[in-house]
């Protein structure tokens, strides 16, 4: 800036957007106490009924899932899970086998057959439980070695479910192929 030079003409400074043209604020400051309300309101929201319930249900469902995640993290349930998905469960095609053979005994066509596919269905439910049993017993003997004193309270059940579900709908997802080494 030159001493004895002219100026530039300068820019008038323009009022702030917000407020009015005076430049002035367009609401008070707030109080402490209701700045500590608003602050109070932001974290615990007064929601309406239906938000309410929907977060609850939210809270619930992480807990639940929270909780299977513990469950399904125990040793001997892991061992079981990758015990089952690592063999052919000729439970898990009972459900169409033995909904195919209902549809026969409906069929007018194979009436004369209808005792045939009930003593099939017999026994197919009967091949479905010696096989549940033959990998129980296999599964006992594979956790004693692995996990010697582990109880076993429950898991027949949940590798009989396990067993009976179709490869693909199995929660957790099998992490072993089939005919794979455990």
């Amino acid at each position: 800036m030159a001493l004895f030079k002219k100026s530039e003409p300068v820019e008038e400074p323009q009022p702030p957007a917000s407020g009015s043209a005076s430049g002035k604020k367009a609401v008070p400051t707030p109080t402490r106490r209701e700045a500590e309300a608003a602050r109070r309101a932001r974290l615990n929201p007064q929601l309406s009924p239906k938000d309410a319930r929907k977060r609850e249900r939210d809270e619930r469902e992480k807990a639940r899932i929270k909780g299977l995640e513990a469950q399904e993290a125990v040793p001997s349930r892991a061992l079981l899970r990758d015990f089952v998905d690592s063999r052919f469960n000729y439970a898990e095609v009972g459900l169409p086998v033995l909904f195919a053979l209902l549809l026969l005994t409906m069929l007018p066509l194979f009436q004369q057959y209808v005792n045939w596919f009930v003593y099939l269905t017999w026994g197919y439910m009967a091949f479905m439980a010696v096989d549940a049993w033959r990998m129980w017993r296999r599964y006992k003997a594979l956790l004693a070695e692995r996990y010697p004193g582990t109880p076993l309270k429950g898991l027949f059940m949940y590798g009989f479910n396990r067993q009976f579900t179709f490869r693909r709908w199995r929660r957790p997802a099998p992490r072993v192929k089939r005919g794979e080494a455990i």
